[in-house]
């Protein structure tokens, strides 16, 4: 036969699942004005196309590209990039001029 389409929806302006009972009530996710809010969250696979986060601990990164700071692509800005093409670490100082502070170096680059 045919393959059976099912569809609910609900049409408000806060929508809410609670969990637990009595006093340790709690809501795992709510919508709230067309904004989905998760107390915790486990996503087995998933893509984001854009990110605001504030703060991130991570634990290891595969960077297929370049990394840089704010103003490192804005005139009269300063700032660091770190090309993975390049195979460099450039910085740019405001009207071209260079500022570098280095702190400590320490290691051995082998194969140098």
């Amino acid at each position: 036969g045919k393959p059976v389409v099912t569809r609910v929806g609900f049409n408000a302006n806060q929508f809410v699942l609670m969990s637990g009972s009595g006093d340790t009530q709690y809501s795992p996710f709510a919508v709230v004005n067309g904004q989905v809010f998760i107390s915790d969250a486990f996503i087995q696979n998933g893509s984001i196309t854009s990110a605001k986060i504030a703060n991130a601990a991570i634990n290891n990164a595969k960077i297929s590209g370049s990394i840089w700071s704010e103003g490192y692509k804005v005139a009269n800005q300063g700032g660091w990039c770190l090309s993975k093409a390049d195979n460099n670490l450039s910085f740019t100082g405001p009207e071209g001029r260079l500022f570098v502070q280095i702190g400590k170096l320490t290691g051995v680059a082998p194969n140098v």
